[in-house]
């Protein structure tokens, strides 16, 4: 019952033992597992517990008091001891290393890309992880010097927070995001679900991590661009009141250095990057 980022960490998990020939049945929060089952990763997706048999019971959750058990069930901790990519852990912790998993994930959604558009996230499922409002205010005006025209993404976390921006969407819907992320050019976001849900689904994705370590929490995806101050430990949950890895004048400059240095790949053109230089 994570949120949508670590439900969509689970999704290799599902996509390996589905192609092992298991009929698979998740039990979690059912919209954020409708696209594992569009993406022919599972069978079925449900909110209560199921009552069938079943040949195997994999449980992520350190808490096994709460679940029946048998030998037939295996508990695997949601919470990595060890430094190194979650999804990496999981298929460890499961002897499933070694097989290969989508690096895209594929809906069936044919959408028409906008090579101008470029999607923010403001937010996330910590106010820990999230930079003041005035680092993306900069933020936009950078990208509107780059010839993009920016959206903001306002989930229920970030509802407030739609009064700050010209032009923003207030989308609760995870089959709605997704179709709405893939019709842009350029995402920007934090460590949150909607950021990794972007980088899944191949859009190119700037995501900002703070308190947070990229290494082990980093999303799934080939278009992906990590900006964090790597000279600031991960602190996360303990967090420092510095906050320095999320300085608003370092990740304006990496932002804008990546940007024009991927800037073929983001599909903009050189003379728009020359004007922002100027």
């Amino acid at each position: 019952m994570g949120g949508l980022g670590d439900s969509l960490l689970v999704y290799p998990v599902l996509e390996i033992l589905k192609k092992r020939g298991y009929h698979l049945t998740v039990w979690g929060n059912s919209e954020y597992f409708s696209l594992a089952k569009i993406a022919g990763f599972c069978n079925k997706v449900t909110f209560y517990e199921p009552k069938e048999h079943f040949d195997l019971r994999i449980i992520f959750s350190a808490d096994r008091e709460t679940f029946s058990s048998s030998d037939k069930t295996i508990f695997v901790d949601p919470f990595v001891r060890e430094k190194i990519w979650i999804i990496d852990y999981y298929l460890k912790s499961l002897n499933l290393e070694g097989e290969e998993f989508s690096k895209i994930l594929n809906i069936g959604i044919k959408t028409k890309k906008n090579s101008s558009l470029c999607i923010i996230h403001p937010g996330s499922g910590s106010k820990k992880k999230n930079p003041e409002i005035d680092f993306f205010l900069e933020l936009d005006k950078i990208l509107k010097k780059m010839g993009f025209n920016t959206l903001y993404i306002i989930g229920p976390a970030e509802e407030r927070q739609g009064n700050f921006f010209i032009k923003s969407l207030f989308v609760n819907n995870v089959l709605d995001l997704a179709k709405n992320l893939l019709k842009a050019s350029l995402y920007i976001g934090l460590d949150s679900g909607v950021s990794h849900l972007s980088s899944y689904l191949g859009v190119p994705s700037v995501v900002i991590f703070g308190p947070t370590d990229p290494v082990i929490w980093h999303p799934i995806g080939e278009n992906l661009f990590v900006i964090r101050d790597n000279s600031c430990l991960p602190c996360f949950p303990s967090i420092c009141k510095e906050l320095k890895c999320l300085d608003k004048k370092f990740l304006i400059y990496e932002i804008e250095r990546l940007l024009c240095k991927n800037i073929k790949k983001l599909k903009v053109s050189k003379a728009q990057v020359m004007g922002m230089k100027d």
